[in-house]
Protein backbone atom coordinates (compact mmCIF):
# COMPACT_ATOMS: atom_id res chain seq x y z
CA UNK A 1 0.00 0.00 0.00
CA UNK A 2 1.05 3.60 -0.60
CA UNK A 3 -0.41 7.06 -1.03
CA UNK A 4 -1.90 7.03 2.48
CA UNK A 5 -3.75 10.32 2.11
CA UNK A 6 -4.38 11.05 -1.58
CA UNK A 7 -5.73 14.28 -3.12
CA UNK A 8 -6.39 14.51 -6.87
CA UNK A 9 -8.21 17.07 -9.00
CA UNK A 10 -9.22 17.09 -12.66
CA UNK A 11 -10.42 20.14 -14.61
CA UNK A 12 -13.08 18.75 -16.94
CA UNK A 13 -13.50 22.07 -18.75
CA UNK A 14 -9.96 21.64 -20.11
CA UNK A 15 -10.71 18.23 -21.60
CA UNK A 16 -12.17 18.10 -25.10
CA UNK A 17 -12.86 14.38 -25.55
CA UNK A 18 -11.91 12.79 -28.86
CA UNK A 19 -13.59 9.77 -30.41
CA UNK A 20 -10.40 7.77 -29.93
CA UNK A 21 -10.23 8.63 -26.23
CA UNK A 22 -13.88 7.84 -25.52
CA UNK A 23 -13.65 4.56 -27.44
CA UNK A 24 -10.68 3.52 -25.30
CA UNK A 25 -12.42 4.65 -22.10
CA UNK A 26 -15.51 2.63 -23.03
CA UNK A 27 -13.42 -0.50 -22.42
CA UNK A 28 -11.88 0.77 -19.16
CA UNK A 29 -15.01 1.10 -17.02
CA UNK A 30 -17.64 -1.34 -15.79
CA UNK A 31 -20.84 -1.85 -17.83
CA UNK A 32 -23.14 -0.56 -15.09
CA UNK A 33 -21.08 2.63 -14.86
CA UNK A 34 -21.43 3.16 -18.60
CA UNK A 35 -25.19 2.81 -18.20
CA UNK A 36 -25.17 5.35 -15.37
CA UNK A 37 -23.12 7.81 -17.44
CA UNK A 38 -25.41 7.37 -20.46
CA UNK A 39 -28.40 8.56 -18.41
CA UNK A 40 -27.02 12.10 -18.21
CA UNK A 41 -28.67 14.50 -20.65
CA UNK A 42 -25.72 16.87 -21.05
CA UNK A 43 -22.12 16.00 -21.90
CA UNK A 44 -20.66 18.18 -19.15
CA UNK A 45 -22.36 15.99 -16.52
CA UNK A 46 -21.44 12.78 -18.35
CA UNK A 47 -17.80 13.97 -18.52
CA UNK A 48 -17.67 14.62 -14.78
CA UNK A 49 -19.17 11.22 -13.98
CA UNK A 50 -16.82 9.45 -16.39
CA UNK A 51 -13.74 11.21 -14.99
CA UNK A 52 -14.86 10.30 -11.48
CA UNK A 53 -14.93 6.61 -12.48
CA UNK A 54 -11.45 6.84 -14.00
CA UNK A 55 -10.08 8.61 -10.91
CA UNK A 56 -11.44 5.86 -8.67
CA UNK A 57 -9.96 3.08 -10.78
CA UNK A 58 -6.58 4.83 -10.98
CA UNK A 59 -6.57 5.35 -7.22
CA UNK A 60 -7.47 1.75 -6.40
CA UNK A 61 -4.87 0.54 -8.87
CA UNK A 62 -2.27 2.70 -7.13
CA UNK A 63 -2.98 1.68 -3.53
CA UNK A 64 -3.81 -2.00 -3.89
CA UNK A 65 -2.12 -4.98 -5.49
CA UNK A 66 -5.25 -5.74 -7.49
CA UNK A 67 -4.64 -5.67 -11.27
CA UNK A 68 -6.56 -2.86 -12.98
CA UNK A 69 -8.79 -5.22 -14.96
CA UNK A 70 -9.72 -7.10 -11.77
CA UNK A 71 -10.79 -4.06 -9.77
CA UNK A 72 -14.51 -4.12 -9.05
CA UNK A 73 -16.32 -1.07 -7.74
CA UNK A 74 -19.75 -1.39 -6.16
CA UNK A 75 -22.20 1.11 -4.71
CA UNK A 76 -23.92 1.11 -1.35
CA UNK A 77 -27.63 1.81 -0.89
CA UNK A 78 -26.99 5.56 -1.06
CA UNK A 79 -24.94 5.26 -4.25
CA UNK A 80 -21.49 5.76 -2.68
CA UNK A 81 -18.81 3.75 -4.56
CA UNK A 82 -16.65 1.26 -2.68
CA UNK A 83 -14.11 -1.46 -3.48
CA UNK A 84 -15.77 -4.84 -3.97
CA UNK A 85 -13.90 -7.90 -2.73
CA UNK A 86 -11.24 -5.88 -0.98
CA UNK A 87 -11.15 -8.24 1.98
CA UNK A 88 -9.18 -6.72 4.85
CA UNK A 89 -7.83 -3.83 2.76
CA UNK A 90 -8.38 -0.63 4.75
CA UNK A 91 -8.97 1.68 1.81
CA UNK A 92 -11.62 4.37 1.50
CA UNK A 93 -12.22 7.01 -1.15
CA UNK A 94 -14.73 9.65 -2.06
CA UNK A 95 -15.37 11.72 -5.19
CA UNK A 96 -17.07 15.08 -5.63
CA UNK A 97 -17.68 17.26 -8.65
CA UNK A 98 -19.13 20.65 -9.42
CA UNK A 99 -18.91 22.68 -12.62
CA UNK A 100 -15.27 22.58 -13.85
CA UNK A 101 -13.75 20.22 -11.29
CA UNK A 102 -13.86 16.59 -10.23
CA UNK A 103 -11.89 15.79 -7.06
CA UNK A 104 -10.95 12.57 -5.32
CA UNK A 105 -9.79 12.00 -1.76
CA UNK A 106 -8.47 8.59 -0.74
CA UNK A 107 -7.13 7.17 2.49
CA UNK A 108 -5.67 3.78 3.39
CA UNK A 109 -6.24 4.14 7.13
CA UNK A 110 -9.64 5.69 7.78
CA UNK A 111 -12.97 6.79 6.34
CA UNK A 112 -12.95 9.93 4.24
CA UNK A 113 -15.37 12.42 2.72
CA UNK A 114 -14.78 15.24 0.24
CA UNK A 115 -16.72 18.11 -1.27
CA UNK A 116 -15.80 20.72 -3.84
CA UNK A 117 -17.71 23.98 -4.09
CA UNK A 118 -17.64 26.78 -6.62
CA UNK A 119 -17.71 30.16 -4.91
CA UNK A 120 -19.49 32.49 -7.28
CA UNK A 121 -22.06 35.29 -7.21
CA UNK A 122 -25.69 34.22 -7.34
CA UNK A 123 -27.08 34.68 -10.85
CA UNK A 124 -30.72 35.70 -11.06
CA UNK A 125 -31.25 35.23 -7.32
CA UNK A 126 -31.66 37.66 -4.47
CA UNK A 127 -29.00 36.99 -1.83
CA UNK A 128 -31.22 38.03 1.08
CA UNK A 129 -33.97 35.65 -0.04
CA UNK A 130 -31.44 32.89 -0.72
CA UNK A 131 -30.02 33.25 2.79
CA UNK A 132 -33.52 33.26 4.27
CA UNK A 133 -34.30 29.94 2.60
CA UNK A 134 -30.98 28.35 3.64
CA UNK A 135 -30.89 29.75 7.18
CA UNK A 136 -32.52 26.69 8.76
CA UNK A 137 -29.61 24.47 7.67
CA UNK A 138 -27.16 26.43 9.86
CA UNK A 139 -26.71 27.01 13.57
CA UNK A 140 -26.85 30.46 15.16
CA UNK A 141 -23.07 30.45 15.63
CA UNK A 142 -22.46 29.61 11.98
CA UNK A 143 -24.84 32.27 10.81
CA UNK A 144 -23.23 34.90 13.02
CA UNK A 145 -19.91 34.02 11.37
CA UNK A 146 -21.41 34.38 7.88
CA UNK A 147 -23.03 37.70 8.73
CA UNK A 148 -19.84 39.03 10.34
CA UNK A 149 -18.35 39.77 6.92
CA UNK A 150 -18.91 43.18 5.39
CA UNK A 151 -19.55 42.55 1.71
CA UNK A 152 -22.08 40.33 -0.02
CA UNK A 153 -19.28 38.47 -1.79
CA UNK A 154 -17.51 37.74 1.52
CA UNK A 155 -20.74 36.52 3.11
CA UNK A 156 -21.39 34.21 0.17
CA UNK A 157 -17.84 32.86 0.36
CA UNK A 158 -18.32 32.10 4.06
CA UNK A 159 -21.66 30.45 3.31
CA UNK A 160 -20.11 28.24 0.59
CA UNK A 161 -17.22 27.28 2.85
CA UNK A 162 -19.50 26.21 5.70
CA UNK A 163 -21.76 24.27 3.34
CA UNK A 164 -18.73 22.53 1.83
CA UNK A 165 -17.63 21.46 5.31
CA UNK A 166 -21.08 20.08 6.10
CA UNK A 167 -21.16 18.10 2.86
CA UNK A 168 -17.70 16.61 3.47
CA UNK A 169 -18.68 15.42 6.96
CA UNK A 170 -22.00 13.92 5.87
CA UNK A 171 -20.26 12.13 2.99
CA UNK A 172 -17.67 10.77 5.43
CA UNK A 173 -20.50 9.39 7.53
CA UNK A 174 -22.05 7.78 4.44
CA UNK A 175 -25.39 9.51 4.91
CA UNK A 176 -27.27 11.46 2.25
CA UNK A 177 -27.45 15.22 2.81
CA UNK A 178 -31.23 15.19 2.41
CA UNK A 179 -31.55 12.71 5.28
CA UNK A 180 -29.12 14.45 7.66
CA UNK A 181 -30.21 17.27 10.04
CA UNK A 182 -27.56 19.78 8.99
CA UNK A 183 -28.60 22.26 11.68
CA UNK A 184 -27.19 19.85 14.31
CA UNK A 185 -23.70 20.48 12.90
CA UNK A 186 -21.89 23.62 13.98
CA UNK A 187 -18.53 24.43 12.39
CA UNK A 188 -16.17 26.84 14.12
CA UNK A 189 -13.85 28.46 11.58
CA UNK A 190 -10.66 29.89 13.07
CA UNK A 191 -8.71 31.16 10.06
CA UNK A 192 -9.15 32.18 6.46
CA UNK A 193 -8.39 29.89 3.54
CA UNK A 194 -5.14 30.32 1.65
CA UNK A 195 -4.46 29.10 -1.87
CA UNK A 196 -1.78 26.42 -2.00
CA UNK A 197 -2.06 25.64 1.72
CA UNK A 198 -4.07 23.17 3.79
CA UNK A 199 -5.93 24.52 6.81
CA UNK A 200 -6.88 22.06 9.57
CA UNK A 201 -7.94 24.37 12.41
CA UNK A 202 -11.71 24.22 11.84
CA UNK A 203 -13.61 22.38 14.58
CA UNK A 204 -17.01 20.69 14.58
CA UNK A 205 -19.66 20.23 17.23
CA UNK A 206 -22.56 17.89 16.53
CA UNK A 207 -25.48 18.46 18.90
CA UNK A 208 -23.06 20.56 21.00
CA UNK A 209 -20.57 17.69 21.34
CA UNK A 210 -17.06 18.24 19.97
CA UNK A 211 -16.30 15.68 17.25
CA UNK A 212 -12.89 14.06 16.91
CA UNK A 213 -12.50 14.92 13.22
CA UNK A 214 -9.94 16.71 11.09
CA UNK A 215 -11.13 18.95 8.25
CA UNK A 216 -8.57 19.70 5.58
CA UNK A 217 -9.55 22.83 3.65
CA UNK A 218 -7.90 24.53 0.72
CA UNK A 219 -8.53 26.78 -2.26
CA UNK A 220 -8.37 24.70 -5.42
CA UNK A 221 -8.22 27.74 -7.67
CA UNK A 222 -9.63 31.25 -7.50
CA UNK A 223 -13.23 30.02 -7.84
CA UNK A 224 -13.23 26.64 -6.07
CA UNK A 225 -12.76 25.47 -2.50
CA UNK A 226 -12.44 21.91 -1.17
CA UNK A 227 -13.09 20.33 2.23
CA UNK A 228 -11.95 16.84 3.25
CA UNK A 229 -13.29 15.18 6.41
CA UNK A 230 -11.34 12.51 8.31
CA UNK A 231 -11.74 11.03 11.76
CA UNK A 232 -8.89 12.35 13.89
CA UNK A 233 -7.45 9.01 14.96
CA UNK A 234 -3.82 8.26 15.74
CA UNK A 235 -3.43 6.98 12.19
CA UNK A 236 -4.13 10.39 10.61
CA UNK A 237 -1.35 11.36 8.19
CA UNK A 238 -1.29 14.85 6.79
CA UNK A 239 -0.02 15.55 3.28
CA UNK A 240 1.82 18.83 2.78
CA UNK A 241 0.82 19.24 -0.89
CA UNK A 242 -2.84 20.24 -1.22
CA UNK A 243 -3.90 18.66 -4.53
CA UNK A 244 -2.27 17.03 -7.54
CA UNK A 245 -3.89 18.09 -10.81
CA UNK A 246 -4.21 15.21 -13.26
CA UNK A 247 -4.72 15.17 -17.03
CA UNK A 248 -6.57 12.71 -19.23
CA UNK A 249 -3.23 11.13 -20.16
CA UNK A 250 -2.55 10.50 -16.46
CA UNK A 251 -5.85 8.64 -16.20
CA UNK A 252 -5.46 6.59 -19.37
CA UNK A 253 -1.77 5.66 -19.27
CA UNK A 254 -2.18 2.85 -16.72
CA UNK A 255 -5.71 1.80 -17.67
CA UNK A 256 -6.42 -1.73 -18.89
CA UNK A 257 -9.39 -3.04 -20.86
CA UNK A 258 -12.19 -4.73 -18.95
CA UNK A 259 -14.08 -5.52 -22.15
CA UNK A 260 -14.11 -4.69 -25.84
CA UNK A 261 -14.61 -1.10 -27.09
CA UNK A 262 -18.24 0.09 -27.12
CA UNK A 263 -19.03 2.23 -30.21
CA UNK A 264 -22.62 2.71 -29.00
CA UNK A 265 -21.38 4.34 -25.81
CA UNK A 266 -19.11 6.60 -27.87
CA UNK A 267 -21.94 7.75 -30.16
CA UNK A 268 -24.19 8.46 -27.20
CA UNK A 269 -21.48 10.30 -25.24
CA UNK A 270 -20.24 12.50 -28.10
CA UNK A 271 -23.79 13.12 -29.32
CA UNK A 272 -24.84 14.81 -26.09
CA UNK A 273 -25.24 18.59 -26.00
CA UNK A 274 -22.45 20.08 -23.87
CA UNK A 275 -24.62 22.36 -21.71
CA UNK A 276 -28.29 23.30 -21.37
CA UNK A 277 -27.54 26.76 -22.78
Amino acid sequence: MSLINTRWAFNVSNWKPTEEQVLAISSFIQPEEKQRISRFVFQKDAKSSLIGRLLIRKYLGAVTDIPYQNIKVGRDKLGKPYLLGGGDLAVDFNVSHQADFVVLAGNTKQKIGIDVMKTEPLVGKDVVEFFRLMRRQFTDAEWLKIESYKTEAEKLASFYRTWCLKESYVKNRGIGVAAFPLDTLSFFICEELKQGEIITSTKLKEKNILKDYVFEETILDESYIVAVALENTNTYVREDAPFIFLTIDDLLNDAKSLSGPDPGFVRDFLGKKEKPY
